[in-house]
């Protein structure tokens, strides 16, 4: 993640005009995945950390948890609300995690779990762990997840890099790290794992047991699809619309001389700690 906060701040807002798409075309989390976090948290009172159109609320509002979704782009948030109605509706508070956690009142019971999918990184990393602590009850569980991708067809990933070039395009060419090796399916569970809790210390202030978990899975998606899809994210979204027009056209017409369809070696990392 970048260093410069206010490139983050425009890049954690630019997600709303992309709400469609990004419901559409952005990857769900591995079914095992939902199982595993469900099974260990103590109840069924979750709040989800920047929910966005609701990927993750879906699958887990499915297994009979009572969501409370926290989503700071109303643009998101509307596409999350109408996608689940009924019993599986959630609370949507339409707010940062930080305004959400100063807003709640003094002594308001704890959460039985806390779960992020593809967001965490967009929290305030001053106030995060102390939120997350203060939101989950003891012995409650903090979950936070993301889908890495990789080509497997190490041209489509110097098909971005050639477009950026051309174009003066300065970000890092979306997945330039070769394919992960496949792996047995399931999950690697690890007692001290990288950057969880040394990257984030702070964690252990408030979280034991701190743990991760690693699913593979694979995904082919249409050349048509994958740009789309790469255009959710926040590097292609602040692009002035006509060169994103131009990179959506230059790619496309490259990858679609290469094959139909583009295969993606996927890995969902989980990250996991009880509330002490």
């Amino acid at each position: 993640m970048t260093e410069n906060p206010n490139i983050d701040s425009v890049r954690a807002r630019s997600f709303g005009q992309a709400a469609a798409n990004y419901d559409r075309y952005r990857p769900r989390y591995p079914d095992q995945l939902v199982d595993d976090v469900v099974a260990m948290v103590p109840g069924p009172r979750l709040v989800e950390v920047g929910a966005g159109t609701g990927i993750a609320t879906a699958a887990f509002a499915a297994r009979g948890m009572a969501m409370t979704c926290v989503e700071p782009d109303p643009e998101m948030a509307e596409v999350l609300s109408a996608k689940l109605t009924g019993d599986a509706r959630p609370r949507v508070e339409i707010a940062t995690f930080e305004g959400w956690s100063a807003a709640r009142p003094a002594g308001a019971p704890g959460f039985d779990g806390l779960i992020s999918g593809q967001a965490w990184h967009w929290t305030d990393p001053k106030s995060r762990w102390a939120d997350a602590g203060a939101a989950v009850r003891g012995g409650g569980v903090i979950a936070l997840f993301w889908n890495e991708d990789r080509y497997a067809d190490p041209r489509v990933p110097a098909a971005f890099t050639a477009a950026y070039d051309r174009l003066g395009i300065e970000i890092r060419s979306v997945h330039e790290e070769p394919a992960l090796p496949s792996a047995p399916d399931n999950l690697v569970d690890q007692e001290h794992p990288d950057g969880w809790p040394e990257l984030h210390a702070e964690a252990g202030d408030y979280f034991s047991d701190l743990r991760t978990r690693r699913y593979h899975w694979t995904r082919a998606m249409s050349v048509a699809d994958l740009v789309a899809r790469v255009n959710t994210t926040s590097a292609h979204l602040i692009l002035p619309p006509e060169v994103r027009d131009d990179l959506t056209a230059e790619v496309t017409a490259t990858l679609t001389g290469y094959s139909d369809e583009i295969e993606l070696v996927m890995t969902t990392e989980l990250a996991t700690g009880v509330r002490r």
